[in-house]
């Protein structure tokens, strides 16, 4: 992928940039975690991140290089690039009222500590230029959630993609303005 991009795009930074794995395996008990399944979620909720940030952090704008013209039309992009993962609700210490969920929960809690500190790389290598956070889709309705619909407030996948591009694209390079958490799709932060 990342040669693919660097072939066709030699000279193009990249602007925004949203990966967006996940895989649940649901262990309601401590007996239910299942050794391979726990590392399936983490190869997919954690280590994807990761190596998708290995592979596309050198597309990012450096110190050195100029700002984006921001955008027209109806979602004004800023001037810097933003990277974002996709992190979960429920891999928020802080908000785990439930418990539950192993496997799943541990791997998106991860996502926190990369965006964080990913976020910490880019100040030093892009200062304002470029930006890392997390975010919370909030329950999206697709075949992911499918089992859990039940008594939720529920999004559609394009209402909750337009409501994270638009919180993304308010936040700031600078350090109270919201680089390096997770947001959810309200806007609002999660607390790891």
């Amino acid at each position: 992928m990342a040669d693919k991009i660097r072939k066709e795009l030699p000279e193009t930074p990249l602007r925004l940039a949203l990966t967006i794995p996940g895989i649940l395996h649901v262990e309601k008990s401590p007996s239910q975690i299942d050794a391979a399944n726990a590392l399936d979620s983490f190869k997919v909720n954690a280590l994807g991140p990761l190596l998708l940030m290995k592979h596309l952090s050198p597309f990012l704008p450096t110190k050195s290089a100029s700002g984006f013209p921001i955008s027209e039309g109806n979602l004004q992009l800023p001037s810097h690039a933003i990277y974002a993962m996709m992190a979960a609700r429920v891999g928020s210490i802080s908000d785990n009222a439930s418990g539950g969920w192993y496997s799943y929960r541990a791997s998106k809690a991860s996502v926190y500590q990369i965006a964080k500190t990913f976020d910490l790389y880019l100040r030093g290598r892009c200062t304002e230029r470029a930006i890392a956070v997390a975010l919370h889709p909030g329950t999206v309705k697709t075949d992911f959630t499918k089992e859990f619909w039940k008594g939720r407030d529920l999004l559609e996948p394009l209402d909750a993609a337009d409501r994270l591009l638009r919180v993304i694209a308010g936040l700031r390079p600078d350090v109270d303005g919201g680089r390096g958490r997770c947001w959810d799709w309200k806007g609002k932060e999660v607390l790891p």
